[in-house]
């Protein structure tokens, strides 16, 4: 199953962050590639802090994904923290789609999963390949396939 890249830029912001709109992968790639605006992160961060667990969860996550001194030194970031950011928007956006609903979609994320070794889904997506086991354990639930 995969989310359209339209559904993916909603949930960094949309034209009003991205500055375009986005209809197809190729130009949320270009996106991507041209460099990540800081406030598309900030955009995604809400939907995975939130909600009532403040801005300091948000720091933390955020700091995960890129360093505190890159954060406040850039508007757009390199090619890599921009794939982690676009990752973790494209999971959250196949959560929503899946549950539909956003705090359901975040509490998937946000919470250890017994089939990523009690890890939460959103420090597994942190790499490529941790991003895809995550996208398998939503597809086998979604077709309630044992893992």
């Amino acid at each position: 199953m995969s989310v359209p890249a339209s559904e993916i830029a909603k949930v960094l912001g949309g034209r009003r962050v991205l500055g375009r709109t986005v209809r197809n992968m190729r130009e949320l790639d270009s996106i991507v590639r041209e460099g990540m605006p800081k406030s598309a992160l900030d955009r995604l961060l809400v939907f995975l802090a939130a909600p009532n667990r403040g801005t300091d969860l948000s720091v933390q996550l955020r700091n995960k994904i890129v360093p505190r001194a890159t954060y406040q030194r850039v508007d757009r970031f390199n090619q890599q923290v921009g794939e982690t950011t676009e990752r973790l928007a494209r999971l959250y956006a196949l959560a929503l789609s899946v549950f539909e609903d956003g705090t359901a979609a975040t509490r998937f994320l946000m919470n250890p999963h017994p089939e990523l070794d009690d890890r939460t889904p959103f420090d597994v997506a942190l790499t490529e390949i941790g991003g895809r086991e995550v996208e398998e354990v939503i597809e086998r639930g979604l077709h309630g396939l044992p893992a």
